[in-house]
């Protein structure tokens, strides 16, 4: 069976109702709501006035004033404490649910999935299938070929759905090795959605104003920035504390913001590389803070 599936508990949910729910977030976050429709769902950021990553949500639009919010890594504490700092006026309600729901996610080869979903119809990506009492979406976090069911803690699974079960450490590794950062472990308060390469599905360029917008507008249109995150391996033996400094040459020129150890393998992590370091990483490798043997080499 090449097909797996982990149980987690996503740190943030929370529900957003009443007549601006709308128009508030629009204002607040990186996507444009106004094309989101009922049963469609949306990967989303928040930002600082600087344009750092100080959230990520996935949206899902439940009603006309209703959405869901939910994030794997941002605590829903945190999270709801950012959609209420600008409230004036608005009529926006805001329910942290955070304790109330499970995550879980499955991966494996098409044809293995497509024997799993045999008896539920499997969403498109922007979209997701009410699920029982839950909800199922391709959850491109993790990779292609990867669905998640976010459903009450409270349900019962149903017999014979689930496939094997994995570790964290399998799922943290699916997702390194297609090069997907998390928030906010390896993207956050002091990165750019850019570095991550989060613009791609997680920023509407075309949109009304929201926070940070300014910051995006002038790096789309500069085309670039100068340090991006890379899957990369550990060939050494001793293990550093994270994060640690990245050095080419004995130059500071990154930070390794990750690293997944599994018995009998090499670790695996996510490293914010400036572009002064990537030839030195692709040839003789960078080397750690404090630590003289090994290398952090390309996966």
């Amino acid at each position: 069976m090449n097909t797996f599936f982990y149980k987690t508990y996503p740190k943030g949910v929370i529900r957003v109702r009443e007549e601006d729910a709308e128009d508030y977030l629009q204002s607040q976050w990186t996507i444009n709501f106004k094309r989101l429709s009922k049963g469609e769902i949306r990967y989303g950021l928040r930002l600082s006035t600087r344009g750092r990553v100080l959230a990520d949500s996935f949206f899902f639009r439940l009603g006309e004033e209703e959405f869901l919010l939910v994030s794997r890594g941002c605590e829903g504490t945190e999270i709801n404490s950012l959609l209420e700092e600008n409230i004036v006026a608005d009529e926006v309600e805001f329910s942290n649910e955070s304790n109330d729901w499970e995550l879980i996610t499955v991966w494996g080869s098409k044809e293995e999935l497509s024997a799993l979903f045999k008896e539920v119809n499997r969403p498109e990506k922007g979209n997701f299938v009410q699920f029982d009492n839950g909800y199922l979406f391709e959850d491109f976090a993790i990779s292609p070929c990867a669905y998640s069911l976010l459903r009450p803690i409270s349900d019962t699974m149903p017999d014979g759905w689930m496939p094997r079960e994995a570790t964290w450490e399998c799922l943290e590794k699916q997702r390194i090795r297609f090069g997907l950062a998390s928030i906010p472990n390896e993207i956050g308060p002091d990165e750019l959605p850019q570095e991550g390469r989060l613009e791609v599905d997680a920023i509407d360029f075309n949109k009304g104003c929201y926070l940070g917008q300014e910051v995006m507008a002038r790096i789309h249109a500069m085309g670039r920035v100068r340090r991006l995150t890379v899957p990369v391996l550990w060939n050494g033996q001793k293990l550093p504390s994270l994060p640690t400094s990245l050095f080419a040459d004995g130059k500071k020129c990154g930070i390794l913001k990750s690293l997944i150890v599994q018995d009998g393998e090499k670790p695996i992590g996510m490293a914010l590389i400036h572009e002064n370091g990537i030839d030195s990483l692709e040839g003789e490798g960078l080397t750690l803070e404090g630590i003289s043997e090994g290398r952090i080499q390309p996966l």
